[in-house]
């Protein structure tokens, strides 16, 4: 072996390229195609539905907010369900990968509706209100049938702490082709005008530097990005259903289902200090996206005056968290999944403080800094939320004897939507009070602090709860190497054998005794014949 090439197997060990990589390479990239829809269909939605609402159709800034959280409190009552579902299943597929499949037309349909009022278009706002409601919680139901059971997936198909901070890397580029393609198509559809004197490309060019203010007259153009979009979103679950395999689970036992047991399973998860720590950095994380999404249109339009650059400055927005990426799997991997939001968040407070004071006549090149700067520190906790998650269901395990995949990847998605619900209604509520007027083509000195207010006070807020939380969590590589060998022991001996001191490393990441957890109960005696 040559020295360059002896170097160069060196960096890839280092990276955490291993035989186990290179044989699950091809299922990490078909895994990873549904996030197209799980990810990139709610960042579309982020940055145009509330301005479509409120600037095509006409509904207030608080009947906006209205919609996205009656649609959110919907979850409150499916994705628990279907997290005991996805358990349940029995299928020669697996327990989580049918619903890929079965969810994949309901999720085109219900996402077109979103982007056209149908037959109402000409109704009262309140009328279109409930309609865009309904539309809402269909889209909701549709993808909580596939993203809890893909998410649910993640730990039955990479078992191994670093292989699953593998998956999540790849599942990071999808998901940038996926936003990005998506942005793409949006901008083109809502902004691009043929311009005489230019060529195709040079108006495709000048549009995605060039947002319009939105009026009645986009109808047209919301449906169509609607209609072309819910394919772009659906279609790749194609791959990740044909892409993946899944163990038989036909053979698995079904438990039986009550509603008490069904109560006390959720309510036992919250045991885990492991699952309420990462509960709370998705909290304050999805809250703080949230008012900042919700308000960046009225942001870039009415604080700053310069609407024009919302494409721009998104697009410059996900080169911020594509150059997070790189640091963000080196740091996972060799330091603990938890250290980029202990490095990164910082940047996000830094880039929300200098938001507050952009001003009409503020330099352009300031405002595309704090996308950048924002971005960067959001790709930081984004990649610890998604790495950690599956470690979390390992802790559960070890507290409750059970593999709870779909209950544990029910929260994940329950956060996500009723959280940023919850947002998108406060912040139009909040706007409301301060007297802010989407209709308007000036807004009082009053109502430009309430959209700063929304997108700068509060995020900082919040993601100070995000800088704390990410502190206090403490399951390092070792730990978990450490969870997961006492829990297959347990299996296979009915004991698992650690010393004090691993047995304090246990109890603490868990937050419970020792013997308080099923992995420390004494084993079950064996019936002798006769009895």
């Amino acid at each position: 072996m040559t020295e360059k090439q002896s170097a160069g197997n060196r960096v890839l060990r280092f990276l955490g390229f291993d035989t186990a990589f290179k044989a699950a390479l091809p299922s990490m990239i078909h895994y990873n195609w549904a996030v197209f829809l799980a990810n990139g269909s709610f960042y579309i939605i982020g940055l145009f539905f509330i301005p479509f609402l409120t600037k095509v159709e006409g509904l207030s800034t608080a009947q906006a907010g209205i919609v996205v959280l009656c649609a959110k409190l919907c979850d409150a009552v499916t994705d628990p369900l279907m997290g005991i579902i996805t358990d349940r299943t029995r299928s020669r597929f697996g327990r989580h990968r049918p619903y890929l499949l079965l969810g994949l037309a309901p999720s085109a349909v219900s996402y077109f509706m979103l982007w056209t009022a149908m037959g109402f278009r000409d109704s009262a706002a309140s009328v279109k209100m409930l309609y865009f409601i309904g539309a809402y919680m269909l889209f909701s139901v549709a993808y909580t049938v596939v993203v809890v059971p893909h998410t649910a997936m993640l730990p039955v198909l990479a078992p191994q702490y670093d292989l699953r901070t593998q998956f999540n890397a790849m599942k990071t580029i999808l998901d940038a082709v996926g936003t990005e393609g998506s942005f793409l198509i949006a901008t083109l559809i809502l902004s691009y005008t043929r311009r005489a004197g230019t060529s195709v490309l040079g108006s495709a060019i000048h549009a995605m530097g060039n947002t319009p203010e939105f009026d009645p007259t986009f109808r047209g153009r919301f449906l169509l990005m609607g209609a072309v979009l819910s394919l772009f979103f659906s279609l790749p679950l194609l791959a990740t259903f044909f892409g993946t395999k899944e163990p038989d689970s036909r053979a698995l036992p079904v438990p039986p289902f009550r509603l008490r047991t069904f109560l006390t399973e959720y309510r036992s998860i919250w045991s885990s200090r492991a699952f309420r720590q990462y509960f709370a950095l998705s909290f304050f994380n999805v809250i703080a996206l949230g008012f900042v999404s919700n308000s960046s249109y009225y942001f870039l339009s009415s604080v700053a005056q310069m609407v024009s650059l919302y494409t721009i400055t998104n697009l410059i927005s996900q080169a911020g968290e594509v150059m997070g990426f790189p640091l963000n799997y080196v740091l996972s991997i060799r330091r603990s999944k938890q250290t980029p939001a202990k490095i990164e968040l910082p940047f996000i407070v830094l880039a929300l403080l200098v938001s507050f004071f952009v001003k009409p006549g503020s330099p352009k090149a300031l405002l595309i800094l704090v996308y950048i700067f924002y971005n960067f520190g959001l790709a930081g906790v984004s990649s610890v939320t998604s790495n950690i998650l599956p470690d979390v269901t390992d802790v559960d395990e070890m507290i409750s004897g059970e593999r709870r995949e779909g209950k544990i990847a029910t929260f994940s998605t329950l956060v996500r939507k009723i959280v940023s619900g919850l947002a998108a209604a406060v912040t139009g509520l909040i706007l409301g009070a301060f007297g802010f007027d989407a209709g308007a083509t000036a807004q009082t000195p009053t109502a430009v602090f309430g959209v700063r207010f929304t997108y700068a006070v509060l995020p900082i807020l919040m993601i100070t709860g995000s800088i704390v939380t990410a502190h206090r969590y403490g399951m390092e590589k070792s730990d978990h190497a450490l969870i997961r060998r006492a829990i297959r022991e347990k299996h296979e001996t009915g004991e698992a054998n650690l010393t004090d001191a691993e047995k304090e490393t246990c109890a603490r990441i868990a937050g419970l005794r020792w013997e308080d957890m099923w992995i420390g109960r004494p084993p079950v005696p064996a019936r002798c014949a006769g009895e």
